[in-house]
């Protein structure tokens, strides 16, 4: 099942019983962001508020905040090798988009020619006590270009709410909007910029999901959904834009001028992001809509959320294809875990094979240009890296600590990793840490050397297990 737009995917989830409607009117200072944290603790239904404070645009949260949502979105059964498989395909065959006339672009049905981003459709909450302003949140398509190559980059990003028509615009320099900002400026020109919000559900989950650079989200995007998006020219650029979308705002990114700061805002990390001193910021030049569109967005903030599902699960095949592109043999599996803040914490399965083999694999996860996982753990080919239970009993039983942890001191994370201190003002780039390496693979060579074997599993033999699996109704269990 193929979706158009958000609103066919959020009948579908009311459908399943995976979406919950607060008809009640909720405060934006507070009442919202509150609510979503509770929700996403419980693991709760996706929300659409209907009444945020004097709006009357529906505000749209959570709507794959489980892996069960993430796979309806994806119209695959909810299992990780399923979702895997998918995106997997998605790599290989990616489909580019269609381009589409304005006159039948569901975004373009109102144009808004007074720009005040403080009225509808833009019921836009302050989602944390200390966050300095409302945010557009996250889980928004943010849509730039690169001047030399022509490459499209749709990401994720906030936006601070700094006026009508002023939205703050981080441009981190190793993130690929940075990448793609530097070259507008050498170029002496403000940037194009675009803000798809609620989108067709695979751009949503492609735009978090650390594509390497030079491959456009939008092929993906049409990859995961089996056919191509379809995009519409913009109204104040060349940039193409979703055809579907509920909302477009339209702008440009100065190159010689910036915000004295931006934020403070609560981060996935948990904790509240500094002050970011300088920053670039969007001026809105055109908002585009559907009639009666949703807005959606996203509570960041610890896990769990709605953020770090949709993170871990890209975030998770993107350190799998990057390990097996660079010639690492025997990769099974690989989880950037939702609980690591879907950044922070990588686990890799793998079939070891040569001495050697799991330092290669702990040395290419750090090299990753964008994820900065700091803390890696590699275990063997039968170990889950989704199964938190299953990698801490590797980890508890394989690991000894002189033999098998490695640290390397002064490496580098983000700028939101709490565990090291940031100058005052902020930073835009990189932080220095430390970074940890765990081999929670079987030491069978330790044992080889004085001339034992390693002891034999208490699990039952596969094909035991898969004779239990077959039988299982005949126990009186339910699938």
């Amino acid at each position: 099942m193929a979706y158009d737009g958000l609103k066919p995917f959020l009948e579908h989830l009311k459908e399943m019983g995976e979406l919950h409607e607060i008809e009640v009117e909720v405060d934006p200072a507070w009442e919202v962001g509150a609510i979503c944290r509770e929700v996403f603790d419980r693991q709760g239904p996706a929300v659409v508020f209907k009444k945020v404070g004097s709006h009357r645009t529906p505000l749209v949260v959570g709507a794959f905040a489980t892996l069960r949502r993430y796979a309806l979105a994806l119209g695959c059964p909810p299992s990780m090798p399923e979702v895997q498989a998918r995106w997997e395909r998605a790599y290989q065959a990616p489909i580019k988009p269609l381009v589409v006339s304005p006159l039948n672009a569901p975004c373009k049905q109102v144009k808004v020619h007074e720009i005040d981003l403080y009225r509808d459709p833009f019921p836009v909450p302050k989602w944390h006590v200390h966050d300095s302003n409302p945010y557009l949140g996250t889980l928004h398509a943010v849509i730039t270009r690169d001047p030399e190559t022509g490459w499209t980059n749709v990401g994720d990003y906030r936006n601070e709410l700094r006026g009508k028509d002023i939205l703050g615009q981080l441009c981190i320099p190793y993130r690929h909007i940075g990448i793609h900002w530097e070259k507008w400026r050498q170029r002496g020109k403000p940037m194009p910029i675009a803000i798809a919000i609620g989108v067709e559900p695979y751009l949503s989950l492609v735009s978090v999901s650390a594509v390497p650079a030079g491959i456009d989200e939008y092929d993906i995007a049409g990859a995961l959904k089996g056919e191509p998006l379809q995009l519409t020219p913009a109204e104040t650029s060349d940039l193409l834009v979703p055809a579907n979308a509920e909302i477009i705002i339209e702008g440009e990114v100065p190159i010689d001028d910036f915000l004295p700061f931006e934020g403070p805002f609560g981060e996935f990390a948990g904790y509240m992001g500094d002050a970011i001193a300088n920053c670039q910021y969007i001026k809105v030049q055109a908002i585009t809509h559907q009639e009666s569109p949703y807005f959606q967005a996203t509570y960041e903030g610890r896990p769990p959320n709605e953020s770090t599902t949709v993170r871990s699960i890209g975030r998770s095949l993107a350190l799998h294809r990057h390990l097996v592109n660079a010639g690492i043999t025997g990769i099974v599996n690989a989880c950037v875990t939702p609980a690591g803040c879907a950044g922070f914490h990588a686990v890799v399965a793998i079939k070891k094979s040569y001495p050697g083999h799991v330092r290669d694999v702990i040395c290419n996860v750090w090299g990753h240009p964008t994820l900065f996982c700091k803390h890696v753990f590699v275990v063997d080919e039968n170990i889950d890296p989704w199964n938190p239970a299953r990698v801490e009993w590797a980890i508890a039983t394989n690991v000894r600590a002189g033999r098998d942890i490695e640290i390397v001191r002064g490496g580098k994370s983000i700028m939101v990793d709490p565990s090291s201190p940031r100058p005052r003002g902020g930073l835009r780039g990189a932080i220095e840490s430390d970074l940890l390496g765990v081999d929670a693979t079987r030491p069978v060579e330790a044992y080889e050397a004085i001339g034992a074997k390693f002891p034999l599993s208490t699990d039952p033999p596969p094909e035991m297990t898969e004779e239990v699996r077959r039988r299982w109704k005949t126990y009186g269990f339910k699938e």
